[in-house]
């Protein structure tokens, strides 16, 4: 799930405002997006609009794994530090 709506109340702007002045979309473009699959482009522009890392728009997973939306395959996931 995606954590656009939380981080824009975090900064104090609306999904509106973030849709129409920040990414010159509509809002149900952006709703479109978050609600469905984005592609990597649309959460690329959304991240640099919210000023964040792309990651920071994901949950993070409680198990450290997550399931595939395409095939259903079990993704373990990892941070490391650079």
């Amino acid at each position: 799930m995606l954590r656009v709506q939380e981080i824009c109340k975090k900064k104090g702007i609306t999904m509106q405002v973030l849709a129409e002045k920040r990414l010159g979309i509509t809002y149900q473009a952006l709703y479109a997006s978050v609600s469905g699959n984005p592609t990597l482009e649309r959460l690329g522009q959304i991240a640099t609009a919210l000023g964040v890392p792309v990651t920071d728009l994901f949950d993070t997973p409680a198990t450290g794994t997550i399931n595939c939306p395409q095939c259903g395959a079990e993704i373990k996931l990892s941070i490391e530090k650079v």
